[in-house]
């Protein structure tokens, strides 16, 4: 295994910096956030999707709880744009593209019952479809899951049976396809484990179920591999939490993402039980295919890399004594088979009215045989409202080819915009942040909203956020970086 390469990185934007762009077309854009979501753990974080080179849908909540979806070319050409009629007892649980169809499930609460309903609206025409009952269950139960494969091709809906402590014994769900007509009904027994409180799904596109489970204690990772006819599951497990070196520790965070190849990693990070200090990062690849686990060296967070983050730290008058409110953020994997595990600082400081804060990330690059590549640390300071939460800071990445574009609004040098930062995928090595020269207004009001940020390719995004000169209303923008 190759030596353990630590690059911080820590650069600075000079006032010749700028990532020149391109407007190609903007326009007003309405935004009604619904206030009742989870700020941490947002279930739609992309509302923008390319459906083609020049071509996007986009997802926007009105302010009677109703939902547009609207389909625009290159330079913000309405094709179409279609209405759910939603209303603000209904929550928009899940929002992606098929070949045919923009995809639209709900959920809500109908008496004793909780459902999800599905709605397909044509890529071609904008009609949309009557809405599609797919999943009920007893509104006392857990809120249900969505999943949906990466090409839009199969849709996984779930509920979740529990004891009266919320630990999960059992999951029962229903699997579509692009038409969303139902392929088959799911019934997942998880009986034989103990005190499960965390379920990752994931579906391929070929319709193969994937379980990734927390149980034990938060001591255990299992995963179960569902095929479309065997109603047996390929199980993989591994007891990740324990006693090391005289500590006992268990799982604090965890993230799962099956990759386009088919192949499904995790990542965890551990931390000590009496003291809630963070222990270790420990990364995972599970071939199904050869009924194998294949797991990276363990990364320590020790005491000397606490003092290198602390050094790079320019914004913070008193340095963190110890690592807090690190999350897995992003699994990504290169052409060239290198995994990227993404780590963020974000958190608030309680309260109704506090401010959120993202911060640091921290990088973690595997090759194809889970060896060690690189990390890295990449130094920000992002502050938000309490109303606006997560909207408008952490980060939106982008992969092409050994390039991984990080936009981000922040203000460095007194410039108040969106900075555009690329990260060489075999080094490690990061450029320096780019002004993007919109000219973000700087308020303490709401001035970009991230969910709406969308890559056509390295050099094409469309955003939404609010212009300092102009008037006091969020735009859409499409522009061309150069």
């Amino acid at each position: 295994m190759k030596n353990l390469l630590l690059l911080l990185v820590f650069v600075l934007a000079t006032s010749a910096s700028f990532a020149q762009s391109r407007t190609k077309g903007s326009m007003p854009f309405e935004y009604h956030p619904n206030l009742s979501e989870d700020r941490y753990n947002q279930r739609i974080t992309n509302k923008t999707i390319p459906t083609g080179p020049d071509e996007f849908v986009i997802l926007s909540r009105k302010a009677d709880g109703s939902y547009a979806v609207e389909k625009y070319q290159s330079g913000l050409k309405k094709q179409w744009g279609a209405t759910i009629q939603l209303t603000n007892e209904q929550t928009v649980y899940g929002f992606y593209t098929s070949g045919k169809a923009a995809v639209v499930v709900a959920h809500s609460k109908q008496g004793r019952l909780q459902q999800l309903h599905g709605y397909a609206v044509n890529l071609t025409s904008g009609a949309v479809n009557d809405k599609q009952l797919l999943l009920e269950s007893p509104a006392t139960n857990r809120e249900p899951g969505v999943s949906f494969s990466e090409d839009g091709s199969k849709l996984l809906v779930y509920s979740f049976e529990a004891d009266h402590n919320f630990r999960i014994r059992g999951m029962q769900g229903a699997l579509y396809d692009e038409n969303l007509s139902k392929i088959k009904d799911a019934n997942y027994n998880l009986n034989d484990l103990r005190d499960i409180l965390s379920v990752d799904v994931q579906v391929s596109n070929n319709g193969e179920q994937y379980l990734s489970l927390i149980s034990d204690k938060m001591n255990r990772l299992t995963v179960r591999q569902y095929g479309l006819k065997d109603a047996k599951a390929k199980v993989m497990s591994v007891l990740v939490g324990g006693v090391f070196d005289g500590k006992k520790v268990y799982i604090m965070d965890s993230r799962f993402k099956l990759m386009a190849d088919n192949q499904l990693y995790g990542a965890v990070i551990t931390a000590e039980e009496r003291s809630g200090l963070y222990y270790s990062l420990k990364t995972v690849k599970f071939d199904f295919e050869a009924e194998d686990m294949v797991f990276a060296e363990e990364f320590k967070f020790t005491s000397d890399f606490l003092a290198k983050i602390n050094k790079l730290n320019t914004t913070d008058q008193e340095k963190p004594q110890r690592f807090e409110d690190i999350y897995l953020t992003d699994l990504l994997k290169t052409k060239e088979g290198k995994l990227l595990v993404i780590t963020e600082k974000k958190y608030t400081m309680g309260g109704k009215t506090s401010p959120y804060f993202a911060k640091e990330l921290l990088l973690f690059a595997y090759d194809q045989y889970m060896n060690t590549a690189w990390n890295s640390v990449l130094m920000k300071h992002q502050q938000a409202p309490a109303e606006d939460a997560f909207s408008g800071i952490s980060y939106s990445a982008y992969l092409s080819g050994n390039t991984l574009n990080l936009l981000t609004l922040e203000e460095l040098e007194g410039k108040y915009d969106l900075y555009l930062r690329q990260i060489n995928t075999n080094t490690g090595q990061t450029s320096e942040p780019k002004r993007v020269k919109l000219n973000v207004a700087n308020d303490k009001e709401l001035a970009y909203v991230k969910d709406f940020t969308a890559w056509f390719s390295d050099k094409d995004v469309s955003v939404v956020v609010r212009p300092k000169k102009r008037d006091a209303s969020l735009k859409l923008y499409h522009i061309q970086l150069k």
